[in-house]
């Protein structure tokens, strides 16, 4: 499969029904920042028209990139980290704090595709996933970890670790991570599986099956206390769902029965807020360019009255 087929359909299945101007393949990615605005970040695969655009709160969306791209959103240390993955041969991976723009660099001589990402936040700061698919072999994932600091500062570059399989989302789970992941090998739609990596991101078993397959996407994992949970949209129709997985099973065991927390509309994604709650974040809507209406023609001007007539001598 051609890769940049391979990357429409993952944003396919990833995508919520965000509008756009043609063809692109939408993803919302929903957070709540610490003054409770509701954060929408937008990327898009494929299109003429496809770009990144973050939107706080009320304020008017601001355009990061331009073209394919992947990405992730996290509240935490009272600030918001925004990421992307784009198409470009030197600096592919992007990291936003406020108005400040790091780019970084692909740690590998190579030139590959963005896929998928996660993003955690650790006691000291953020780790992000960058996820790259090979354009020549779309079998072949490279993930790669970057740590930053409380101020989303990043603590050196971006290093390959040895995660092959697609992204969902990643959380802390006291001595390294838990890593949700999409497992769609069986033609069935999705499963969700988990992975627990070491901090330094060495896997320490193979994926588990936590769901059956089916409609799945916007997965987020949240750290409650002595239990990792995992928020997504599955089941059958706009379902939201929560499964605990905070133990990693067997792959090909039996999958966990999650919970259904009723219905998530296709315009709408999951954001979890400061409680650790899930909270659901609908798509900001379109706004129609206001078409002017024509003035009124000015009102023709009244004969003027006939002079009148002198008085005769």
């Amino acid at each position: 499969m051609h890769a940049r087929v391979m990357t429409a359909l993952a944003a396919l299945i990833l995508s919520t029904g965000v509008a756009s101007a043609d063809d692109s393949e939408t993803t919302l990615h929903a957070a709540i920042a610490p003054n409770g605005d509701e954060i929408r970040l937008v990327t898009m695969i494929g299109g003429k028209s496809a770009a990144a655009t973050l939107q706080v709160g009320k304020a008017a969306a601001t355009k990061l990139e331009v073209g394919d791209t992947v990405g992730a959103v996290e509240v935490a240390h009272g600030i918001m980290v925004a990421a992307l993955s784009i198409t470009d041969e030197k600096q592919p991976f992007r990291i936003y704090v406020g108005d400040k723009v790091t780019k970084l660099t692909r740690p590998a001589k190579r030139y590959d595709l963005p896929f998928a990402m996660a993003m955690a936040s650790t006691p000291s700061g953020f780790t992000v996933f960058f996820q790259e698919i090979e354009p020549a072999n779309t079998n072949e994932a490279h993930t790669y970890m970057v740590k930053l600091d409380k101020a989303g500062k990043p603590d050196g570059e971006p290093k390959e670790i040895a995660v092959p399989w697609w992204l969902g989302d990643a959380a802390w789970n006291g001595k390294g991570y838990h890593l949700a992941l999409y497992y769609a090998g069986e033609q069935q739609g999705a499963r969700l599986s988990m992975v627990s990596i070491t901090e330094a991101g060495s896997p320490e078993q193979h994926p588990d099956w936590a769901s059956a397959p089916g409609q799945l996407s916007d997965m987020n994992l949240v750290a409650d206390g002595n239990k990792i949970l995992a928020y997504y949209r599955g089941g059958v129709g706009d379902r939201m769902h929560v499964t605990d997985v905070t133990t990693i099973g067997q792959w090909g065991g039996n999958a966990k029965a999650g919970k259904d927390l009723g219905a998530l509309a296709a315009d709408t994604a999951i954001a979890i807020n400061a409680k650790g709650q899930p909270v659901r974040v609908k798509a900001a809507p379109v706004t129609k360019p206001k078409v002017e209406a024509k003035p009124k023609a000015a009102p023709k001007p009244k004969a003027k009255a006939d002079a009148k007539k002198t008085k005769a001598k």
